[in-house]
């Protein structure tokens, strides 16, 4: 009994050290962004604003110039909110794949959404890993595969959850992802842990769609 009351405290001050450890991290995270990419970004709209007012632009530049300020305005607002809540609640059942798309949707990168986003009828940890399977490809499209939209579509019977997510992008060899993919190498074992069938459909200059199959039971 004394040796596994002192096996549990050693784990207990372990694991204390670890969160310290992290509890760092985060904090030098922090840092970073406000002094990295946030101050550039706040710097990068102001001599865009600058820029909008010179009185020969023309009006077609304006326009995109006006797309780019709003675009700016909206990584500078995600930005703040990772400062404000390093830790954001999970993405309601109920919403989360709504709210996902609405979060990465801005007037440069448009990501259209049909059907019932709700997950209400999957377990709650292969819900959770549904939303941030999509997060990744929604990200992966977005910085890779030079995308301006992307559709997620989701499906459902009474035996299976299917979501959809593709792209008119450049496209890929799935065959070929390098372990460096760090990102959709995660999600596909993500997918495996909690049994969600993954499949890439992609080609180079043929876009790309994933299929995610999951049984409702």
């Amino acid at each position: 009994m004394r040796e596994e009351l002192q096996a549990r405290e050693r784990l207990i001050v372990t694991l204390q050290s670890e969160l310290a450890l992290m509890e760092e991290r985060v904090t030098t995270i922090e840092h970073e962004l406000h002094d990295g990419p946030l101050q550039r970004f706040i710097a990068a709209k102001m001599e865009l604003q600058a820029l909008m007012g010179t009185p020969e632009i023309r009006e077609e530049v304006l326009e995109k110039l006006e797309d780019l300020d709003r675009s700016l305005e909206i990584a500078i607002g995600q930005v703040r909110s990772i400062l404000t809540d390093p830790f954001p609640l999970e993405l309601d059942q109920g919403a989360g794949l709504g709210a996902l798309c609405l979060e990465f949707s801005d007037p440069l990168f448009q990501v259209e959404l049909t059907g019932e986003p709700s997950l209400d009828d999957v377990a709650e940890d292969a819900a959770d890993s549904i939303v941030r399977i999509v997060r990744e490809l929604i990200w992966n499209a977005r910085k890779h595969s030079g995308a301006t939209e992307v559709s997620v579509i989701v499906q459902r019977d009474t035996t299976k959850l299917i979501v959809e997510v593709k792209d008119h992008g450049k496209g890929f060899l799935p065959d070929q992802v390098s372990e460096g993919s760090f990102g959709l190498c995660a999600a596909i074992q993500r997918a495996r842990t909690f049994d969600i069938d993954m499949h890439i459909d992609s080609a180079p200059g043929q876009g790309t769609r994933v299929m995610l199959r999951k049984s409702l039971k």
